[in-house]
């Protein structure tokens, strides 16, 4: 295991996590893992665990994500240092990368040895992220799991959102296996979101040689999902931990090529990151026609049903 940036955050402080259930009720839990939350100027390219911008918006990004889990799973969730968001336009995808195995891969697998060794009690558990949470989820996968493969074994899937599965991770990692149907288990569940305008154009988070499952069919070619399949397709509020229910739902197609879900109608253009006020500098960042920030909420009762049948799954197949 590569050596460790910093002095790791304790985790057995409650101040140091987001989300600690108050009552383990549930017979399944999930990990999980916010996005850029932080968008402090005044910081630097690695966010403090305490930071107030970020702080806040990990609240924000969790209300409106990890509850997709709620009905069904002990959700826990711990505050690591990040990537300044504000940074993020001003450096290349190496340097994001050699950023998140710094401190925020020092800060993860400290609430992940914490969370195994003191909370979980043996339970199969989910792993979720998004954007740069997926990114130290795939991190995670790559080295701890593989240094834990006990760990691994409960792993009722990985649900890694708005960032890239790639074939070269996969033949790097043959012990990593991405989802090809609707209830495999063991298996990491992945897509980025754009508009058909985003062709041709860079994305932090679209790398070479992605792969994606389409979230309504939940199948690895490209036979289109109407927005018939949608269970309810929602938007993030910006400055609140709420969503707004949409008044169309999202369809859902695979680009083979590029990698990703597609979603074809056009009432839904407004929703792309650059349509959201302010937000039109992450353009060279996303692209033109970005759903980054929608890749939970335009699928969300999808998703908990998915997830649900997943666990399900898993008990009917591993459960001892």
């Amino acid at each position: 295991m590569k050596e460790f940036t910093g002095v790791p955050t304790d985790y057995s402080k409650k101040e140091h996590w987001l989300a600690l259930p108050e009552q383990v009720d549930k017979r399944v839990d999930v990990v999980y893992l916010y996005p850029s939350s932080c968008q402090d100027k005044k910081a630097g390219d690695i966010c403090a665990v305490d930071n107030k911008s970020m702080l806040q918006g990990a609240k924000r990004n969790f209300a409106q994500q990890a509850t997709v889990f709620k009905p069904f799973a002990n959700i826990f969730a711990p505050f690591w240092r990040q990537v300044n968001a504000m940074k993020l336009s001003e450096m290349s995808f190496e340097e994001v990368d050699r950023a998140e195995w710094a401190e925020p891969r020092t800060d993860v697998y400290a609430a992940l040895d914490y969370y195994f060794e003191n909370l979980n009690q043996g339970r199969p558990y989910f792993l979720a992220g998004h954007s740069q949470g997926s990114r130290l989820s795939y991190i995670v996968l790559e080295e701890y799991m593989k240094e834990h493969p006990d760990y691994y074994a409960n792993m009722i899937a990985a649900y890694c959102l708005g960032d890239s599965l790639t074939k070269q991770y996969l033949e790097k990692n043959p012990h990593v296996k991405a989802a090809q149907g609707a209830t495999d288990v063991g298996v990491v569940v992945s897509w980025n979101t754009e508009g058909p305008a985003n062709k041709g154009h860079a994305s932090l988070v679209v790398s070479p040689g992605a792969i994606s499952i389409n979230p309504l069919n939940w199948r690895t070619d490209d036979v289109p999902a109407s927005a018939d399949l949608n269970l309810g397709s929602y938007m993030p509020r910006l400055l609140f931990p709420t969503l707004r229910k949409l008044p169309v739902n999202a369809d859902a197609v695979l680009d083979l090529e590029r990698g990703t879900v597609i979603v074809t109608e056009p009432r839904l253009k407004n929703c792309a990151i650059t349509a959201i006020p302010g937000f039109k500098r992450f353009e060279s960042v996303f692209g033109p026609a970005s759903y980054h920030g929608c890749d939970y909420s335009f699928f969300y009762k999808n998703i908990r049903k998915n997830a649900h049948a997943r666990a399900k799954a898993w008990f009917a197949a591993c459960a001892k």
